[in-house]
Parts: structure tokens; C-alpha cells; sequence
């Protein structure tokens, strides 16, 4: 199949989904399909694929320069270029998370850009907030109303993780019946056997620290472990290639107000080597998110990673991982994502309540390799569009 990807975000951006876009792609080239990437200036470019680095974040800018290709499937890998659906009728969309209720990137309302060129740039600069803060709503509004056609339009929905469906079906209509559940793979690197020594006293965290996004919930960490230092040896390292907002200060004064300088330490990025000696060197992973109305942990990756490299994964269920992670076996669970239920799994984990086998561990993201996703997802395609031309036909 000829295959355009739409990837606003991408490598090498960091984060799970720009990851999830990138080994797509490169797993749907090596399996012989023929694998365009529409992206931004500046996006990784492979032998994989064919990078189209025209993408705006504009929608408005963006549907026009991809109605110039001709795609067997189009597959926006976040909703945002949904709406492409509006034209063509052989598009896909993949859900995350927040993608999916955010309109980081949206349409604006028709009228808006020139009501600001020849009327409000006049105005004082409270008058034109207040404009804007009341057309917004409106705009949200005009926007759900157009992604809900995009959903009736979509040749196929894939989400992440049941939770993701879960959420994403309570605010549109009619996904059920045209979606899919297709988690992220995992890279090969991290199947690769190197001597382990996955020191119990090692704890591991690797995520982004955004302060308007902290739902990764490692303040909530930290306040569990400063109960805890008194009572038994660790080190937890954070490792954050992208740091925004002051979410990371605020750590830093919580590690020095609970007298955990010697115990927890946040580093920056590391080298994909550096990373797989922390995973083999670590006894537990830990990223126990929370959900909120509009933004949840789809599925993270890294939990795939850890359990590749026979790591034990501390996670919550209050997002995509309840798929994913058998407590116990490949993973613990916390009762609740707050500084109490942290503090107690991690007894849990301390005392060594749980046996876990790391052989074992291995063996649960084996499923996960990105050649099997992307036969997964490639399935899908292949079903959905022979239902679409089949509906089309009846219809006729």
C-alpha cells in the first residue's frame, strides 16, 4: 500500500507519540509498503520513508497540502488532522490522550482571523482579550461539531489502550463501530541481553517534567520515598530530556525539604546506550500517572521498555497500563496515585512481597515488537477500507 503518515509532531521531538510515529513508519516501510511521512521542517528522516516536511500545525493550511497526494490510506497518527477525513474517504486517525480532547492544534472559527485584521488590532489589549475570551468557547463548540463529522467519516479509529476508547467513545458518537485497539511497540534495542544487575535499591523514572502537565505524578513519588527514607536504602533517578514550566524546580525544593538530596537525583537526557544500561541496572520502574478530564496516560512506552530489559514496572490503573501490566507478574499496582497508595506499593516492593522473574518479564512485550504492530495496524487498514468500499457498494 502507498501510505501517507501525518505526524505534526515527530521525531526528533521527544515524547511517546513522536517515538510511536517514527517506529510506525519505519515498521510499515520494512514490511514492503511504500510509507510517506507528512511532517514539519526539521522532522528525522529515514530510508524507511518518504519525509514531506510541509506541515504547519496549521490546520487550515495543512488539509490544502495534503489534498496535492494521492494515498492509498491516510493515517493522521494524532486526531488532529482528522478532518482530512472530510475530503477523502480512505483516512485513519490514532488516539492517544489528550490529542483526542486538547484542539491543541484546531480550526479556527470562520471569521475570527479577519474580525483580528480589521477590527480588533484597533482596540486596547484588555478589549481584545476579552474579545478572544468569549469567542473561544464558541470556537471549542464549532470545533467538536466539525471533529464529530470527522469521526462519522473516518475509515477507521485505532486506540491505544481500552481506557483511550473508553474516554474517547464518551465524547464522540459512533466509535465503537469503526475502532480498534492497537498499543505502541517497543524498540528491538531493548530486547538486547546485557549483564543485569537490577539492583533493588535502584529505582527509575523516565518521562517529560511540564509543568502544565503533571499528570505523570512524580511529586507524588517523591513524597511517598520521603517517608520512606528512613527506613530503607534507594536511589531513584528521574531522567527528563524535556523540561518546561517550573514542574522541575518544584521537585528539586520538594527533594531538599524532605532531606532527599542523597536519595533522588533528576538528570537530563541520555544516549539510547545510557538508557538501556539504567533499565538493566534498575530493580523497579516507576510512572504511576492520574487521569484528568481532558488528559490521561493513553499507554507509555517506557513501561514496555522496562519489562523488555526484565524490569518490574510500578504503575497505576487510572489510565491505558490496566491493558497492559498483570500485577505481580510484570508489575505492581497502587490502590490510588497518591502520595499514600505510592507509599504503600512501594512497601510492597521494598519487603519483597513479589517474586518477580525477570526472564518472564522479557517475555510480556514479546507481542509488542514493532513488526507485529504495524502487520496490526496494516490488517486493519485493509478491513476497514474493504468495509467502506463494500458499504459504498450497497449503498449504490
Amino acid at each position: 500500500m502507498k501510505i501517507g503518515l501525518i505526524a505534526p509532531f515527530f521525531m526528533p521531538e521527544i515524547g511517546g507519540a513522536c517515538l510511536y510515529g517514527y517506529e510506525l513508519a519505519c515498521a510499515l516501510g520494512k514490511l514492503g509498503h511504500e510509507v510517506h511521512v507528512f511532517s514539519i521542517p526539521g522532522a528525522l528522516e529515514d530510508p524507511a520513508y518518504r519525509l514531506h516536511p510541509v506541515l504547519t500545525r496549521t490546520l487550515e493550511r495543512d488539509i490544502p497540502l495534503l489534498l496535492q497526494h494521492d494515498m492509498d490510506v491516510w493515517h493522521s497518527l494524532y486526531f488532529y488532522h482528522a478532518p482530512l477525513a472530510l475530503h477523502r474517504p480512505n483516512v485513519f486517525a490514532t488516539i492517544h490522550g489528550d490529542d483526542g480532547f486538547s484542539f491543541q492544534l484546531r480550526l479556527r472559527l470562520p471569521g475570527r482571523d479577519a474580525l483580528a485584521r480589521h477590527l480588533l488590532w484597533r482596540l486596547p489589549n484588555r478589549v481584545k482579550f476579552a474579545v478572544d475570551t468569549a469567542i473561544n468557547p464558541i470556537e471549542d463548540i464549532y470545533n467538536r461539531h466539525v471533529y464529530q463529522q470527522a469521526v462519522d467519516k473516518l475509515a477507521g479509529i485505532v486506540t491505544v489502550s481500552s481506557f483511550t476508547r473508553d474516554r474517547f467513545g464518551e465524547r464522540y458518537r459512533g466509535v465503537a463501530s469503526k475502532s480498534t485497539i492497537i498499543p505502541p511497540g517497543v524498540s528491538e534495542r531493548f530486547f538486547e541481553l546485557r549483564p543485569s544487575c537490577h539492583s533493588r535499591a535502584h529505582l527509575l523514572t523516565v518521562t517529560r517534567l511540564d509543568g502544565c502537565d503533571r499528570i505523570k505524578n512524580v511529586h507524588n513519588v517523591i513524597a511517598a520515598l520521603g517517608r520512606l527514607k528512613d527506613r530503607y536504602d534507594f536511589h531513584y533517578q528521574i531522567v527528563s530530556g524535556t523540561v518546561t514550566g517550573g514542574y522541575k524546580t518544584e521537585l528539586e525544593n520538594m527533594i531538599r525539604d524532605l532531606g532527599l538530596t542523597n536519595h533522588v537525583a533528576i538528570v537530563g537526557r541520555k544516549t539510547d546506550d545510557e538508557l538501556l544500561d539504567l533499565y538493566h541496572d534498575t530493580g523497579l520502574f516507576i510512572l504511576v500517572s492520574y487521569s484528568e478530564a481532558k488528559n490521561f496516560e493513553g499507554f507509555g512506552i517506557v513501561f514496555l521498555e522496562a519489562n523488555a530489559c526484565g524490569v518490574p514496572v510500578l504503575t497505576s490503573r487510572d489510565g491505558g497500563m490496566r491493558d497492559y501490566v498483570v500485577d505481580g507478574e510484570n508489575g505492581i499496582y497502587v490502590d490510588t496515585p497518591d502520595a499514600d497508595g505510592i507509599e504503600a506499593a512501594l512497601v510492597r516492593y521494598f519487603e519483597g512481597r513479589d517474586r518477580f522473574d525477570a526472564a518472564a518479564i522479557r517475555a510480556r512485550p514479546e507481542p509488542y515488537r514493532w513488526v507485529h504492530i504495524a502487520e496490526r495496524v496494516a490488517a486493519f487498514y485493509q478491513t476497514r477500507m474493504a468495509h467502506t468500499v463494500s458499504g459504498r457498494t450497497h449503498a449504490t
